[in-house]
């Protein structure tokens, strides 16, 4: 089963991996498009890395919502939909 922590944990390294370094408590509020933290082929290789490592379906309708550039609303939805 997939939880909110994991998906967090999972975010969070991958940010870390790109130099965006965050507290946990700053991660959910972190809104990665409009702080320009990842271009198109990272958002990308997030979703495709989500799905590889969690054995999930990321719906695009997901990543066209502006509301899910939020980690924490991306993270919600993605358990929603799960």
């Amino acid at each position: 089963m997939v939880t909110k922590e994991a998906l967090l944990e999972y975010i969070q390294q991958f940010m870390e991996e790109r130099g965006v370094l965050l507290s946990s408590s700053e991660l959910e509020s972190y809104n990665f498009i409009s702080e320009g933290a990842l271009d198109s082929f990272e958002i990308l290789s997030l979703t495709m890395g989500l799905e590889a490592h969690f054995s999930i379906v990321v719906s695009p309708s997901l990543l066209l919502d502006e509301n899910n550039a939020i980690v924490g609303n991306l993270v919600t939805a993605m358990l929603e939909q799960a």
